[in-house]
């Protein structure tokens, strides 16, 4: 079980840098579902081995929020504006690829050095934890446009729950609950204010 824990987390870092790589928003929603989908069998499997009740929860409500309802709202608002691909960047794809690559390995790095301490809860988790940290708020940086900013937020957001899930072995449902809410109450508000961004561009 151990082993398809780790698959999952790796999945989850694979979409990231996939997101790194591709200019395409529609496939940058996707590749987020999709690493959310990872997150969420990734809590199942922790719900299974500690049967925790609060993790169960986790598992459900990540699969509502971050798989289902916020990709369908970002799905609706892209339709709406007519976006298709990012064309302003700070930094091409390729160099943001090795980029993405060496904070993988500097999360590494710092992980093994964290470990040491005795501090923390475990280095692979860790590692793929800080790095999809770090490559998410890359592609805050690194991207223009507020909708692939949203993506880098939200890639921020899961990384942190991956975290939260694992050291915890699941938060308070509530607490969970009302975070999660808050996020798709922030997404929902992001969208209209690319929307109405939109339509006073067009005017």
């Amino acid at each position: 079980m151990e082993k398809i824990a780790e698959l999952f987390i790796i999945l989850i870092l694979v979409s990231v840098v996939l997101n790194v790589s591709s200019p395409f928003i529609k496939f940058a929603i996707k590749l987020y579902s999709f690493q959310s989908l990872m997150l969420a069998f990734y809590i199942l499997m922790g719900a299974v081995h500690f049967n925790s009740i609060n993790l169960y929860g986790s598992f459900a409500i990540t699969i509502i929020f971050k798989v289902i309802l916020i990709p369908y709202f970002l799905f609706k608002t892209l339709k709406k504006v007519k976006m298709d691909k990012e064309i302003n960047m700070y930094i091409g794809i390729p160099e943001a690829v090795v980029f993405a690559g060496s904070l993988t390995l500097l999360s590494n790095l710092i992980a093994q050095k964290i470990i040491k301490t005795g501090i923390t809860f475990g280095s692979f988790v860790f590692t793929i934890s800080l790095a999809t940290f770090l490559i998410g708020a890359m592609l805050m940086i690194t991207r223009k446009t507020l909708f692939s900013q949203i993506l880098g937020f939200l890639t921020i957001d899961n990384a942190i729950f991956l975290a939260a899930n694992s050291i915890t072995h699941g938060m308070p449902l509530l607490v969970e609950l009302g975070v999660l809410f808050d996020l798709f109450v922030s997404i929902l508000i992001l969208s209209l204010l690319i929307l109405n961004l939109r339509r006073n561009v067009a005017s």
